[in-house]
């Protein structure tokens, strides 16, 4: 009976072991019959006890295989979610970038075509391309004061986030809203001389001068081949002076000198959206620099304009109708910049300045284009030659200065 109880039990499977155990046990109790032909409980041979000890290895076996296999169904869920977020939050950025730079393409190329018809000679002729400019950082000014205090909060919630202290105020906010100023005017006073395509040219030598200013400042370390493509870039840039139809020396100096101020602004402002809570997002940094920019401005068009005599001696101003509406035509200016300086401070923030100049490639392009058919530019062989060349190294300048 012994044995045939043993080799009955190693020969059940796991769940019928533990039902045949408790036969045994069962059986063993001293009112059961075989309690009374045996005064002692069912012994456990070594055979019985190995196989408990079978069944409780299968049984932690089962479970492990069990706990592991539910571990892989969570582990292969959350690594579906992280990929479908991560997948989500791509799309998500894509498109928010995509929307910056469609609303700068799109205030951008309308602001410099609003802007060449106020100051070109050819057009409405406002020589007053600073007074200007500061009108449009006053508006700044108004209209993101409204926006900070909360005024608005449909149209834009203040973060919150601390303010900007007076040191940083006084070395960074300062430095770069002054440069902002001369790189603004200078850019307006060059329309009142040169044609709006030859302006576009010569502006779009920033990147260089991003460059240069991140070697002066130990951003980049200066390396053999992008000093090369840069002295070929000055041959490109120089053969797009070289063919200008309609050159004038005043125009050039004031483009080439806003191109380089352009380029040390937005190295500070990069530094201040990325770095700087306070001014974390575009609004607040308008908020920030603009006051400094109108006040610049102002004392650039006092030094330089002398608008009160304009005032008296301009067409515009005659009577209170004709200077009512080159006012509301200098307003109409100061949106476009608005809604043009937030896409481009947001696409900054989001990105970097050398995405905003391989961005404003085909923005320039497009702007060339128009100003053809516009304005009846001229563009010579020799113009065309040397655009092209030199957006070609500016693009390997790119892939060089992003692979090193």
């Amino acid at each position: 009976m012994e044995t045939g109880e043993e080799v009955l039990l190693e020969s059940f499977p796991t769940d019928e072991r533990s039902s045949s155990n408790t036969i045994v046990q069962r059986d063993s109790l001293p009112n059961s019959p075989t309690a009374k032909s045996s005064r002692t409980p069912f012994p456990q041979s070594k055979s019985l006890r190995g196989s408990q000890s079978n069944k409780n290895l299968t049984i932690a076996l089962s479970q492990a295989i069990s706990s592991q296999g539910e571990l892989n169904v969570v582990q292969n869920l959350i690594i579906e979610q992280d990929s479908k977020q991560a997948t989500r939050f791509t799309w998500n950025s894509t498109l928010r970038i995509a929307m910056y730079i469609s609303a700068w393409y799109f205030f951008s190329t309308v602001l410099s075509f609003y802007n060449k018809y106020l100051m070109g000679k050819d057009a409405f002729n406002l020589n007053l391309p600073s007074l200007v400019s500061a009108i449009h950082s006053g508006m700044h000014f108004i209209i993101t004061s409204f926006l900070m205090r909360g005024s608005c909060p449909t149209l834009y919630v203040r973060p919150e986030a601390k303010g900007v202290d007076s040191q940083t105020y006084w070395s960074r906010v300062v430095p770069a809203a002054i440069t902002a100023a001369l790189e603004i005017c200078m850019s307006n006073g060059a329309l009142v001389y040169i044609t709006l395509s030859f302006y576009t040219m010569v502006k779009s030598s920033t990147p260089i001068w991003v460059l240069f200013f991140a070697f002066v400042f130990g951003l980049e370390q200066p390396r053999l081949s992008l000093i090369i493509i840069i002295s070929v870039i000055s041959l490109g840039v120089g053969l797009t002076v070289a063919g200008e139809a309609k050159f004038d020396l005043v125009g050039f100096l004031l483009i080439l000198g806003a191109a380089i101020f352009s380029g040390l602004r937005w190295s500070l402002m990069q530094m201040l959206l990325q770095r700087e809570a306070g001014m974390s997002n575009p609004i607040a940094t308008l908020y920030y620099v603009s006051p400094v920019m109108f006040v610049s401005m102002i004392t650039l068009s006092l030094f330089f304009e002398n608008p009160t005599n304009k005032f008296a001696t301009s067409e515009h101003f005659q009577n209170f109708s004709s200077a009512m509406s080159t006012f509301g035509l200098m307003l109409v200016g100061g949106l476009l910049a608005f809604f043009m300086n937030v896409a481009e401070f947001a696409l900054i923030k989001n990105t970097s300045t050398v995405t905003l100049s391989v961005a404003g490639i085909s923005k320039e392009v497009l702007v060339i284009t128009l100003s053809v058919l516009i304005n009846h530019d001229i563009l010579t062989p020799v113009n065309i030659i040397g655009y092209v060349l030199w957006h070609i190294l500016k693009s390997a300048m790119n892939v060089i200065s992003n692979l090193y």
